[in-house]
């Protein structure tokens, strides 16, 4: 589907760059497409587009192959280990979506310019809703259900699956973000105007709902919970996910960020392409972290209280060094989507919201080689950062359920340390 769905949209995306590009080429109207001017390096004079701008979109699509190369390794360790269930799709087509981001903002550095923007940010879209769909995947897999999932009653299940994806999420965020984006370039008339924030109002509505559902945020008696059927007896799956305050501040600080966003929107103060990407990247922000902290804490449950085979629990050093090393590997990861903001946000070198001559003021040399500006460096930072982030959000997923048995049966009570003399 990630396959299909990109080329599709890739195809239409080229023709209309490609038309935009050339109505430059025919008018010799700079002003068409945004440029930094001063940091503009041609292919050799036989094709006057920003060569250095389209080059640096190239780590999208290797850090695409490492993820592929990595899920692939992964899945032959679970195929020889006769491992029988597992599903890689997910992480797989965070690869896909890695390297056909790539090519949309490939396209989208032949000619920059707010109507061509929504092309860049078509599978940012992509990657941001498959890292909160992973997440809410491995959620859904807790210790009642990993062994019996299949007989969840009523289908009532908290993974999501990807008709659902794209029917309910992407298919939406794609139309509003093109009919938006037209809106902002030209205003529609009224009338359509008025239906269209009156959808894209009951969309966001739905989607909070449905978060809040994720999320066990809302009356059980309306909404009950899934159920499992095993030896006879039903079973609350959902009765370790009980709401909690923190998530309850959470979810009402999103909410009136998410609303205040779609304010702006209305109003013509924010372009939709930022809005729906924004809210985007603030849930997965936020999923991640919860569930970060989650997996160090039961991580740590892991490391200090099961004891081996051996009689012994696990050595003292792996208590630090373990967690030590998965912190520190996500606070690289960060990092460096720190110093790509930065030169994402201070080292701005157009602005598509401006016309094209106030544009150009903002133009600035290149900052690497003669040949980077800062927004090429954005790419490599911002790549390699997400790149990070998203191996980490494939381990939270649980894509090989065995694997995940083997870890929690580890976690028996009769592995737990049964009293205080068993020795490091």
């Amino acid at each position: 589907l990630t396959g299909f769905l990109a080329w599709m949209l890739l195809v239409s995306a080229f023709q209309v760059v490609h038309a935009k590009w050339g109505e430059m080429m025919e008018k010799g109207d700079r002003d068409i497409c945004y440029y930094n001017e001063r940091c503009y390096r041609p292919y050799l004079g036989y094709y006057d587009v920003s060569v250095n701008g389209i080059a640096s979109n190239l780590p999208f699509m290797v850090h695409g192959a490492i993820v592929i190369l990595s899920v692939s390794l992964s899945e032959t360790s679970c195929y020889l280990k006769g491992h029988k269930r597992y599903d890689y799709s997910i992480p797989y087509s965070f690869g896909m979506a890695f390297i056909f981001e790539g090519f949309g903002s490939l396209l989208y550095h032949i000619c920059p310019s707010q109507i061509i923007f929504q092309f860049d940010t078509l599978f940012m879209f992509v990657i941001s809703q498959y890292i909160i769909i992973a997440l809410v995947d491995g959620h859904a897999v807790r210790k009642h259900v990993y062994k019996d999932s299949h007989k969840l009653v009523g289908l009532r299940r908290k993974s999501i699956r990807s008709p659902k994806l794209f029917l309910f999420f992407l298919g939406p965020a794609y139309g509003f973000n093109f009919l938006g984006n037209l809106h902002y370039i030209s205003p529609l008339p009224p009338a359509i105007a008025f239906f269209f924030f009156l959808f894209l109002g009951i969309w966001v509505f739905s989607i909070l709902v449905w978060a809040a559902y994720k999320a066990n945020l809302l009356p059980k008696s309306y909404f009950p919970p899934a159920t499992i059927n095993s030896d006879g007896a039903t079973i609350d799956v959902e009765k370790s996910g009980t709401s909690s305050t923190f998530k309850l501040v959470s979810f009402g600080i999103y909410t009136v960020l998410v609303v205040l966003g779609f304010i702006l929107v209305v109003m013509g103060k924010l372009v939709i392409s930022i809005y729906i990407l924004g809210e985007l990247i603030v849930a997965l922000l936020v999923m991640t972290a919860a569930s970060f902290v989650f997996l160090l804490k039961d991580l740590w449950f892991t490391l200090t209280k099961v004891v081996r085979p051996n009689n012994k629990k696990y050595p003292i050093q792996y208590r630090f060094i373990i967690p030590t090393g998965i912190v520190l590997y996500l606070l690289c990861g960060v990092a460096l989507a720190v110093v790509s903001l930065f030169f994402f946000v201070i080292l701005e070198n157009t602005d598509k919201s401006l016309p094209g001559w106030d544009s150009r003021e903002l133009n600035k040399d290149c900052v690497m080689a003669d040949f980077w500006d800062a927004h090429d460096l954005w790419h490599f930072f911002a790549s390699h950062s997400l790149m990070m982030i998203v191996l980490v959000v494939i381990q939270m997923q649980k894509a090989c359920r065995d694997c995940y048995i083997r870890y929690k049966e580890v976690q028996n009570p009769e592995n737990f340390e049964a009293v205080a003399t068993v020795k490091d």
